[in-house]
């Protein structure tokens, strides 16, 4: 065995120290970034289901080839106050030239006191095509379920166009959607309630997406959607969801997120609005 010399011994040291050292500064830096966001978070004193939003992280137009982010977001808490919330999504992405491929899952679950208060699930798989520079026509399929949104399915497909507003790849970007699907629901039945069945609607959709690079450890996203019916619309939903992305590796991130839900027509028994807050870890391949 080699004999390693006090010399040497100190060398490692300062290798060492040097390190940990850098290593303390970046997570300083990435604490106080999160801290400030999760206060901002939690000035919200709403719990909430999460939306469904379709959007990949990418800012610009990805790679060829197939790419997919997994995220794995949680909360809890113990002693006087009794909770867990945690949710798994994993959105996929295949572009080939001017096609691109998604496929989205997401499932989440939670505890309040020991009681089941969140059981959801969706599915969502979009084909876009770019036919210009600045334009692209869309296609989609989706099914989810929410127990306690007395949602026992829901099946919904349709399509549109995508306007991009502004585009510069790894800086920032926006983008405006218009389209329609026709959606079909089952309710669960409530004791009390007399809207349970099925039921089908035609919905027009508009989206509006911006992404910002902050800097080359912070990325923030928002995206809202309005859905009205379109026979009646006074029945319309507003979709809202607020991200922020820290970087902690090349492939890693901490992700934070806000989500907000408006439905104007509910089932009966369940409310009209949601918020959801998580944090948690957002993986890239």
């Amino acid at each position: 065995m080699q004999e390693l010399h006090f010399d040497q011994y100190n060398d490692y040291t300062e290798i060492v120290q040097s390190h940990l050292k850098n290593v303390m500064s970046l997570i300083n830096f990435r604490a106080r970034a999160i801290v400030l966001f999760a206060a901002l978070v939690m000035s919200f004193p709403f719990s909430a289901q999460a939306i469904v939003n379709v959007e990949q992280a990418i800012i610009g137009q990805p790679d060829e080839g197939v790419q997919t982010t997994l995220s794995l977001l949680a909360n809890g808490a113990s002693g006087n106050t009794e909770n867990s919330s945690a949710s798994a999504e994993m959105l996929s992405l295949w572009q080939h030239q001017e096609h691109t491929e998604f496929l989205q899952v997401q499932y989440a679950h939670g505890k309040s006191r020991g009681i089941v208060d969140t059981n959801r699930a969706f599915a969502h798989v979009r084909h876009r095509t770019s036919i210009s520079p600045g334009w692209a026509v869309e296609g989609f399929l989706q099914t989810g379920r929410d127990t306690f949104a007395r949602l026992a399915q829901r099946f919904l497909f349709g399509g549109g166009i995508r306007k991009v507003l502004f585009e510069q790849n790894g800086k920032a970007a926006g983008y405006l959607g218009f389209g329609a699907f026709r959606e079909h629901e089952t309710l669960n039945s409530l004791s009390g309630t007399t809207d349970s069945g099925s039921t089908q609607v035609w919905r027009a959709s508009t989206y509006l997406v911006l992404k910002y690079q902050v800097n080359e450890q912070v990325r923030l996203f928002n995206t809202t959607y309005y859905q009205p019916a379109m026979s009646e619309t006074r029945d319309y939903r507003i979709l809202d969801q607020a991200a922020i992305l820290v970087k902690m590796g090349e492939n890693l991130d901490m992700k934070l997120s806000l989500d907000f839900s408006f439905d104007s027509r509910p089932p009966q028994g369940v409310r009209k609005k949601d918020i959801f807050y998580s944090t948690g870890l957002e993986l890239s391949f």
